[in-house]
């Protein structure tokens, strides 16, 4: 009975509010709810602005740390052109860094590293992988052979094919054995004749053909 009287007196006290007062309530209440929509919609793009800002943040120091190791990349290649560039006297007979189509190369000729027909590294051939692994230790490489145009004839490899691709494959696993290069920055390939340093069928040509080539490749 007590409640009950109480829910009378409080709807007796609500019909006694004006129509204004109502409207009033009303557009405070609506004016709330818009502020409170607007406070969640300026923090929405707050956060989203904040993720700019972070991803922006991130994407710059990456940028630094590109251009630090590309200046790095640039001097170190200043310093092998100065001692190994072609038309410049080579520290180590029979080795250049040349420009190729995929980047710089060291260029080492058959001769230095094989005798006729194998693929057995010379003892000159190890002393020069040796002086040429410590301008390697660090990069990511591809060791690469190449042959003449003269077919193969008596050999115990069945084509031209065959030995640049064992070739390149004594040098890489000497520049990761003895030289101490890291396996997986070593890969490998062999090119046969198809991929000439000079055009020529000569003597001179043919010799310049023979040769390894140790590709630097980016990072």
């Amino acid at each position: 009975m007590k409640y009950t009287l109480m829910l009378v007196a409080l709807l007796s006290a609500a019909a006694c509010v004006s129509p204004e007062t109502h409207r009033q309530v009303v557009g405070a209440k609506n004016a709330l709810q818009a502020q409170i929509a607007g406070m969640a919609e300026s923090q929405r793009m707050l956060s989203a602005e904040n993720e700019r800002l972070r991803n922006e943040n991130r994407d710059l120091s990456g940028r630094a740390l590109d251009a630090s190791y590309i200046a790095e990349q640039k001097r170190k290649l200043a310093d092998l052109l100065a001692r190994y560039g072609e038309g410049t006297p080579s520290a180590q007979g029979g080795v250049e860094l040349v420009s190729t189509p995929e980047g710089y190369a060291f260029r080492v000729a058959g001769g230095v590293l094989f005798s006729p027909g194998q693929n057995a590294l010379t003892e000159q051939g190890k002393r020069t992988l040796d002086e040429l692994s410590k301008q390697l230790i660090g990069r990511k490489i591809r060791v690469e052979g190449h042959t003449d145009d003269v077919p193969i004839a008596r050999s115990l490899w069945t084509n031209n094919l065959h030995l640049s691709a064992m070739r390149a494959m004594e040098v890489a696993n000497y520049l990761t054995g003895s030289a101490g290069l890291k396996a997986d920055d070593v890969s490998l390939a062999g090119y046969s004749q198809y991929r000439p340093a000079v055009e020529g069928a000569d003597d001179a040509a043919r010799a310049k053909n023979r040769r390894v080539e140790i590709l630097l490749l980016e990072r």
